[in-house]
């Protein structure tokens, strides 16, 4: 059922509106209308432009409208794409910027959108790293300005990022910096079911394993609260049934049960967000080792988390036993197996949907890769509040996932 909401209940979200089972092709362009944006800014997958008809349908619709485009944005958001976007932004006056793509699109033209508001025109990754606080890996929301251009996000998966108002891209370095501003959000998200039918399985499969890493370390943080645990013990379930329904339907070749495998899954990976973004409870080690995981080695957004989240289940059980027997009784009911151990649960899950569960499986078989993830973890932007192990501890987790 189509359904429009205000992205979340909390400050800075007046005017950040969000459309279940929207329809792209009217829902943008009345936005623009509403805005008044003439001039507006496309960036895109690659293979929806080339392989699909979604990007040409579009362009189509807005056939009145002054449209630019650029195809493509690097995984985990390359520095370099950031900086293009915000380019094009400045130099051609943009009044609305349409994302339809990943969570690496998404999070590209949040922070491409903040720093055209920020930064003058031909800024650099110098200039970038300058309102970094290298300690933290954050800039903003002091150093950061509110954005002006209006920005719509089409996800084609459920990394989820673009429901808050932090982005992350990665420098020359291949470091993965945080960017936040209170208003950081996009003006508007769309979530089509048609549009995310395009993304191949896998993909969409790994971003969905993403948010249950969401749902998952909020659940086992001491922050957590009873509110916050009762959102999660109802949502989580919800999305896990999405993905083995979108999972079942692929293999049946059913549409209808795909597409509502769909439907559910994007609204429950909004919900894997709430504890973080409404409460301020943050995640663990899964994230934070798995965003330098993916910077260093090229590891897909998702993929970080079905090969990290069982060995830091199993690194931390003894602190977080009550939540690991919440999630494991989850887990079992929704799969209908038996297992003992969440992680066991969590394992069994990531291979029924056939992704990678093994660092082996990904090519990360070199001591000097884990040392470098490790250091790097210790200066992510989760580090500050000591949600992380120390530097052995990382070690740890991440030889468990070998």
């Amino acid at each position: 059922m189509r359904e429009r909401i205000q992205q979340l209940d909390i400050e800075g979200c007046d005017g950040h509106d969000a459309i279940f089972e929207a329809s792209y092709l009217d829902d943008i362009p009345a936005a623009l209308t509403e805005w008044k944006a003439s001039r507006v800014l496309l960036v895109v997958s690659t293979s929806l432009d080339t392989k699909t008809s979604v990007i040409r349908d579009l362009e189509k619709s807005l056939s009145s409208y002054q449209v630019y485009k650029k195809v493509g944005v690097g995984s985990h958001s390359p520095y370099g794409d950031i900086i293009d976007i915000a380019r094009r932004v400045q130099d051609r006056d943009i009044q609305a910027v349409v994302s339809i793509g990943s969570g690496s699109y998404s999070d590209a033209c949040k922070i491409a959108v903040m720093l055209s508001a920020t930064l003058p025109s031909g800024f650099g990754e110098d200039e970038m790293e300058a309102l970094v606080d290298q300690k933290r890996g954050l800039a903003g929301p002091d150093t950061v300005k509110a954005p002006v251009t209006k920005l719509i996000c089409v996800p084609t998966s459920l990394s989820a990022g673009e429901w808050n108002s932090y982005a992350s891209g990665t420098n020359a370095t291949g470091k993965k910096q945080h960017y936040m501003h209170p208003e950081g959000a996009p003006s508007l998200i769309l979530m089509d079911p048609t549009v995310a039918r395009t993304t191949p399985s896998h993909l969409w499969l790994a971003s969905g394993m993403r948010a249950v890493d969401h749902f998952v370390e909020s659940l086992c943080r001491p922050e957590c609260h009873e509110e916050a645990a009762t959102h999660i013990k109802k949502g989580l379930p919800l999305l896990v049934r999405g993905l083995k329904e979108y999972h079942e339907g692929q293999e049946e070749g059913n549409e209808d049960e795909l597409l509502k495998g769909i439907a559910e899954s994007q609204r429950g990976s909004r919900d894997a967000l709430i504890p973080f973004i409404k409460w301020k409870i943050p995640m663990g080690a899964s994230h934070a080792i798995g965003h330098q995981l993916g910077s260093v080695a090229g590891v897909q957004h998702g993929v970080t988390s079905c090969i990290l989240l069982p060995p830091t289940l199993r690194f931390t059980l003894d602190k977080t036993e009550a939540a690991q027997e919440a999630i494991l009784q989850i887990f079992n009911e929704v799969l209908g197996c038996h297992e003992a151990e969440a992680a066991d649960a969590v394992h069994r899950f990531v291979k029924l949907l056939g992704l990678p569960s093994r660092l082996s499986e990904v090519g990360v078989t070199q001591e000097e890769q884990l040392h470098k993830i490790a250091e790097l973890t210790l200066t992510d932007a989760l580090a500050h509040n000591k949600a992380l192990p120390d530097k052995e501890g990382i070690l740890e987790i991440l030889n468990m996932a070998k």
